[in-house]
């Protein structure tokens, strides 16, 4: 009786485990599979990343060819919040990058909108995040003509918004 207790106690405790793992799992794929949507063929030299940790999400605009951006000297700027949200924005030798730090419990809503430009991404997720009486709207360009999966991530985005326990 008594290993038929702990067999039980360990099989439920490794369910646990693996439970809680799965949600990682998913962020990971749904991260990756982003990160290759955003990514825009005509330019192979900028890169715009989504990296999910936990509940902490850091959107990343990198341009390796920024030559129309010239300064004399290197800028640095960047705002930071008690550690868990905040931007930055560094230009030096032709090179531009950004960054915003983001919580997704500060997520109020999703969104996703068709862009008729043909310079620009085909559709946009809006991620409009509210903080302390004051919104900060930005978007994630994707790739892709395909609406349905538009739609699939803008659902997965909003699970994950969920289980941070966004507004």
């Amino acid at each position: 009786m008594k290993n038929i207790l702990l067999l039980l106690a360990a099989a439920f405790c490794l369910s646990t485990a693996a439970q809680a793992q799965a949600p990682a799992a998913e962020t990971k794929a749904l991260m990756l599979h982003i990160n290759k949507l955003m990514r825009d063929p005509a330019k192979p030299k900028q890169e715009i990343r989504l990296d999910m940790n936990g509940c902490h999400a850091t959107q990343t605009i990198r341009d390796n060819d920024a030559s129309n951006v010239q300064t004399s000297a290197p800028i640095s700027v960047s705002y930071n919040k008690g550690g868990e949200a905040g931007w930055s924005a560094k230009v030096a030798d032709g090179k531009f990058e950004m960054t915003l730090d983001f919580e997704w419990r500060e997520v109020e809503s999703l969104s996703y909108f068709r862009k008729d430009d043909k310079d620009d991404a085909p559709y946009k997720v809006k991620i409009k995040r509210m903080r302390k009486g004051s919104s900060t709207n930005f978007e994630l360009p994707l790739h892709t003509t395909d609406e349905r999966v538009v739609r699939d991530v803008v659902a997965r985005l909003e699970k994950v918004r969920q289980q941070c326990g966004g507004n």
